[in-house]
């Protein structure tokens, strides 16, 4: 009796808290988790090309013709230096999926306990005789997948791949040599086994039974991708994102884990359009976030101003801590320190701020008011100078930015800060009479 009664006083918070803990494992599956970290891996390589882009495509004028930006001028087009800007491009952005499926399978081994360089040459390997059969000599004209055409075969084939090594790895069904050979030897041919299992394994399937895996996937690829960047996917996926964080989880990894795949999908494509001399047109990016989580998640930086003219000197504290660091994107002081987490005052606006950020961008693409994000830039720019860039030297997008990050939370976090402050006041007033209390009967 007394622990149902017990259980019925539970605030909704807590029952909240309790219910996520069966999702937790979820949250750090090694295989989830190890794409995820595979992909944030490669972050310095898509910046690294995405560079190209911030060159090539810089404004020299405001017409809307190729002359007017800095690589169709008369220089860069006569010097051919144009054209020799696009290598490093085409070789990051161009194999993409190549790279994908090294640091997949690298961050999947490691996960699993296993020595990553036999199982990441296995994954590759298997990789280009599925998404580049043509350079087998075999079929000439078999479509090429090692861009972002090919995303959704280089997570599978790493996944399949490792699972396949650390069966045979962890059963003993390895060639062992005797205890004097030396470790580089012995582990060379505690590979061949599974190695030649892995690989004939993937011949079989597409040469001999002529499964054509990478085309089927990216049809898969093809049809969740635009799913999973409708605005009725992104406004759930972004709430959800700020409901995690009120919770004390971390959302944006969360979300991560399942949606980074089209997001960096999304981004080569942009990329690859802009490459092209066409529009880009997919909206949901990772850089596009930045209009939803400018200043951090739930848009924060507002409050931390707020905050700074509080009455109260614990809020005014964590304000000035919380400043600085949202002006770069960060805002684990005001999160924490507020506190949002596990707070309804401050809980309820952080979560629909970010759904009105993320209507709000998504309703300026679909209305062709900013260009879509394109450029990869480092997330910790302050968000108008981020979009700027990500864009395309697009001010309209510097506009936007600074709409999500300061008009909308602005008005929204007021009411909430007045609301919290009062709070705090309330307690610290109680707090300081039971304390004099205290004093006063001491002496």
């Amino acid at each position: 009796m007394a622990a149902t009664k017990s259980k019925q006083q539970l605030g909704w918070a807590d029952r909240l808290a309790n219910g996520m803990e069966f999702l937790a494992p979820i949250f750090d599956q090694p295989h989830l988790a190890s794409i995820r970290d595979g992909f944030v891996a490669l972050m310095p390589l898509i910046i690294i090309g995405a560079l190209v882009l911030i060159v090539l495509q810089f404004p020299v004028c405001f017409e809307a013709v190729d002359s007017c930006y800095l690589g169709g001028t008369e220089f860069f087009v006569n010097t051919g230096l144009a054209d020799k800007l696009w290598i490093p491009f085409n070789i990051t952005f161009g194999l993409l999926s190549i790279y994908v499926t090294l640091s997949v399978s690298y961050a999947l081994s490691r996960r699993l306990g296993l020595d990553p360089i036999m199982p990441v040459i296995f994954a590759l390997l298997s990789f280009l005789m599925l998404a580049a059969p043509q350079l087998s000599g075999f079929d000439a004209e078999a479509t090429q997948r090692v861009a972002n055409t090919g995303l959704f075969t280089a997570i599978v084939v790493s996944v399949l791949t490792v699972e396949a090594y650390r069966f045979f790895i962890k059963r003993n069904l390895i060639i062992q040599m005797p205890a004097g050979v030396p470790p580089a030897i012995a582990n060379a041919f505690a590979a061949l086994i599974p190695g030649a299992v892995i690989v004939f394994g993937w011949w079989v399937i597409r040469f001999l039974l002529n499964f054509d895996l990478a085309g089927g996937l990216f049809s898969v690829l093809a049809a969740v991708v635009p799913a999973a960047s409708s605005y009725v996917a992104v406004a759930i996926a972004e709430t959800f994102h700020a409901f995690l964080w009120t919770m004390g989880i971390h959302g944006d990894l969360t979300i991560g884990i399942a949606l980074q795949p089209v997001w960096l999908a999304n981004t080569a494509a942009n990329a690859q359009a802009v490459a092209d001399g066409v529009k880009p047109t997919a909206i949901y990016t990772d850089l596009f976030r930045s209009y939803v989580v400018p200043g951090g998640s739930g848009a924060t930086l507002p409050l931390a101003f707020y905050f700074i003219r509080s009455k109260a000197p614990r809020l005014r504290q964590v304000g000035w801590l919380g400043i600085w660091p949202g002006i770069f994107n960060i805002n684990e002081p005001i999160t924490f320190g507020a506190p949002v987490i596990f707070n309804p005052v401050l809980a309820i606006p952080f979560i629909l701020i970010t759904f009105l950020n993320a209507t709000v961008a998504y309703l300026a693409h679909v209305l062709n008011l900013v260009n879509p994000t394109y450029i990869p830039a480092p997330w910790t720019l302050p968000s108008p100078l981020l979009m700027f860039l990500a864009t395309g030297y697009d001010i309209r997008a510097a506009v936007l930015a600074i709409v999500t990050e300061f008009v909308i939370p602005g008005i929204i976090w007021y009411p909430a800060f007045k609301a919290w402050e009062k709070q705090v006041l309330e307690k610290e007033v109680v707090k300081d009479t039971k304390t004099a209390k205290t004093v006063k009967a001491a002496a």
